[in-house]
């Protein structure tokens, strides 16, 4: 009797496929199904960023999430006026990394209105120092940018799930088989992290991202060296800690130049740098580096490894 049932119970994989196809079933709802089916496949990296777009983001996002918004400022008698930005810093400030998670964003992509997002206060308090009259300034975006979020969600679940059943991982009676999880560490689906890379859900050691991961790593080491002589050149920081700036951006210049970077130094340097952003350089400082050495960290060993 328990096989009969167990043999009548929907297959998960097939499931996902269909909740994923209606546009009908929430994203919310399907992200849910989504994770039961990676803790029971084991794949610790679906596992996280399922978790992260239910329950939000507390650092760097994945570039789907990167809005691109219009900056205003508030006008204590015309209401909301065009703010137009001068210098290195203003391209940076329009890109929102949208934090929220799918169950706050999924109601907001269903309206058709424009939203804005408020600085925080040491940013905002800067960009207004730098107005001749100052106003309180936001970053304007759309709900139809916020769909592209949710909708972008849905559809990486659904190319997994279509992944899966391709290969004959269904997960019949709601469980997986030992050959069915066996068969999906063998399979390497892209999801984007947080510095635009890809997660690759497999277990098993790889070196067939290894360029990629080097490539990304140079990518995040030029937007640091980028983003520190934005900070000088803006005087964001002063002193001893611009100083020893200016010393770090020297070193990273000469790593990014160089056939073969050393990635021991260029870690090394991005941690100094996370603490002079997170100490005397200030919320802006950390704002234009943070990306960028996070990223670092996270590949440095990865690319020293190669």
């Amino acid at each position: 009797m328990q096989a009969t049932q167990g043999e009548n119970m929907p297959a998960l994989v097939p499931e996902l496929v269909n909740m994923a196809s209606d546009p009908a079933v929430s994203v919310s709802d399907l992200l849910r199904r989504a994770l039961v089916a990676a803790r029971r496949l084991d794949v610790p990296d679906l596992v996280d960023w399922l978790t992260s777009e239910l329950n939000g983001y507390t650092g760097e996002v994945p570039e789907y999430r990167k809005i691109r918004g219009h900056l205003e400022a508030m006008h204590p008698y015309g209401g909301p006026v065009p703010l137009q930005m001068a210098g290195k810093g203003a391209d940076w400030l329009t890109l929102l990394p949208e934090r929220g998670s799918i169950p706050e964003l999924e109601p907001l992509s269903k309206g058709t209105c424009t939203l804005h997002r408020h600085f925080p206060t040491a940013l905002e308090h800067d960009i207004m120092k730098a107005m001749n009259v100052p106003m309180r300034p936001h970053l304007m975006f759309t709900t139809v940018q916020i769909r592209g979020i949710v909708e972008r969600v849905r559809s990486r679940i659904l190319e997994w799930a279509l992944d899966l059943e391709c290969r004959g991982v269904l997960g019949k009676g709601m469980t997986f088989t030992q050959q069915e999880k066996q068969a999906v560490q063998q399979i390497h689906n892209h999801f984007g992290n947080v510095s635009g890379s890809q997660i690759q859900i497999s277990s098993n050691g790889s070196t067939q991202n290894q360029a990629n991961t080097i490539g990304i790593g140079l990518e995040a080491l030029r937007g640091l060296v980028e983003a520190l002589g934005t900070a000088l050149d803006r005087g964001i920081v002063q002193g001893e800690a611009a100083d020893e700036l200016r010393a770090e951006l020297a070193t990273l210049k000469a790593q990014a130049a160089s056939p073969k970077p050393k990635w021991e130094i260029i870690k090394a340097t991005a941690r100094t740098i996370k603490t002079v952003a997170e100490g005397a350089a200030g919320n802006i400082l950390g704002e234009l580096a943070k990306p960028h050495v996070q990223t670092l960290l996270a590949l440095a060993a990865g690319a020293a490894g190669g």
